[in-house]
Order: structure tokens, then sequence, then C-alpha cells
């Protein structure tokens, strides 16, 4: 792989990897605060406290992703500008 083709690659798992911990994010959230509802919705399998604990581990990984997913492209187009001269 080249180097725009292996950002390319970079930029798209990020921002998948994000969709999916924000989709996650807010299901667990909605999981801690209407817990009845979500644990019928998946049939038992995501109760208040599960939803809390993944909820909670989420913090970093979305916090890491967000800040990649913001801050990569500035970060590319200075660095381009820097070689190019």
């Amino acid at each position: 792989m080249d180097g725009k083709a292996w950002i390319k690659w970079v930029r798209r798992v990020i921002r998948w990897a994000l969709l999916i911990v924000t989709l996650v994010y807010l299901v667990t959230g909605f999981g801690i605060t209407e817990f009845r509802t979500v644990e019928s919705l998946t049939f038992g399998h995501l109760d208040k406290v599960r939803a809390f604990r993944i909820h909670t581990h989420l913090e970093i990984p979305f916090i890491t992703l967000l800040a990649l997913h913001v801050l990569l492209s500035p970060t590319l187009k200075a660095y381009a500008r820097i070689t190019k001269r």
C-alpha cells in the first residue's frame, strides 16, 4: 500500500470505529436510563448493570477516536504543506 491509500484506509477505519462506538455508547446510555425497555428489546442480554459497565468502559475509546477523527485531517494537511517546501 502506498502512502495515500494507507491514509485513506486509516481514515475509513477511524470513521467506522467511531460510528460503532458512538452507537453502542448511545444504546448503553439509553440502557442505563430506560433499562426496562432496553432489557426487553435485547431479550435480557443488556441489563442496567451491564449497560453501565460498557458505557463506562467506552469513554476512553470514544474520546480517542473522536480526537483522531477531528485532528487527523488538519495534521496531514499541515504535514503535506511542510514537506512540499
